[in-house]
């Protein structure tokens, strides 16, 4: 083979190995930026740690796991099924558990969990001991909370007239007395991580019947208020959200197992349906954007002012 030949081959061969390396990257470039969006839009959690207090009701369950979807590690506050070898057979029990076994059996492992433990914001043990549990299942090296969602409560409709003074006691004890010992109980572990408490406020256009219901959530959302004062040289913040717009009996209803869909049933589990779903999508990506800012707002709305005269069953159509 004479020289001439000889480079032509090779600058062949050179030209060759450049347009498979320059393929190779592109592909490889390709499957990243893949990656990175698909992790961006299942996962923007990325294993933050968050309180729920209550999944008992519709809209602690929805926000948990919501968020465990999303990818932040959720901790789920339950008064029973929630111990370890408790069977609890109670409806938001039986989400979790298939919510659990849906990831365990998933192709690939996803970012996102959902621990439940139990919890009563009237019973110091286990708010005590939930402590405990949230550090144990915590990451080594972290000891913090992102965020605590107060979901707890307690609404009797009725008359005043026609209720009876333990209603009222029972509803100030969970609403008020309770935020306050979740405000106390995890200002250790919220100072950590500069994180954030995230209570419910009172509505506009207070309906007959809820009287120390409404009470409860004024006397929340200035005790919020004065709270955001007191936390804020620990660096721990205050959200109150406005539930305006959305039944509050919803709200605090205690989920049930559905076996046929309907139309405003959501699967938010991958296996199990339940109702009631209370918050429409605009409102889970407030507490989202909640969650996601650095400095969040004093104070969000959960429905825009054009959805607060719709019916709970038709929120769920709009997009």
């Amino acid at each position: 083979m004479d020289e001439q030949t000889a480079l032509v081959l090779a600058l062949q061969l050179v030209a060759l190995f450049s347009i498979a390396g320059a393929l190779l990257l592109y592909l490889l470039c390709k499957i990243k930026a893949e990656t990175d969006v698909e992790t961006a839009d299942s996962s923007p959690g990325s294993g933050k740690p968050i309180l729920v207090t209550s999944c008992d009701n519709a809209v602690g369950l929805q926000i948990a796991i919501y968020l465990a979807n999303r990818g932040f590690r959720v901790f789920a506050g339950l008064k029973e099924g929630a111990s370890s070898g408790d069977s609890g057979d109670s409806a938001p029990s039986r989400v979790i558990r298939a919510w659990q076994k849906e990831r365990e059996s998933a192709p690939r492992p996803l970012q996102g969990t959902l621990v439940a433990l139990p919890l009563d914001v009237n019973r110091e043990d286990l708010l005590h001991e939930s402590v405990d549990i949230i550090r144990a299942h915590l990451p080594a090296g972290r000891d913090g909370l992102w965020a605590v969602i107060n979901t707890s409560g307690l609404l009797y409709k009725g008359r005043l007239e026609q209720q009876n003074v333990s209603h009222w006691e029972a509803i100030m004890k969970t609403n008020v007395l309770g935020l306050l010992r979740v405000a106390r109980t995890y200002q250790g572990l919220l100072r950590n991580t500069n994180g954030r408490i995230i209570t419910f406020g009172a509505s506009e256009g207070e309906e007959s019947g809820l009287v120390a219901y409404t009470a409860s959530r004024y006397a929340i959302k200035g005790a919020g208020n004065a709270l955001r004062q007191e936390l804020a040289p620990l660096g721990i913040g205050v959200v109150n959200l406005n539930p305006i717009g959305i039944s509050n009996e919803y709200m605090l209803t205690p989920p049930k197992i559905v076996n046929k869909p309907s139309e405003v049933s959501v699967d938010l589990s991958g296996c199990l349906e339940y109702q009631p779903v209370v918050l429409p999508h605009k409102s889970l990506q407030v507490i989202d954007e909640v969650l996601s800012s650095q400095k969040p707002k004093r104070s969000y709305n959960l429905m825009e002012k054009r959805l607060w005269q719709i019916r709970p069953s038709d929120i769920f159509n709009i997009a």
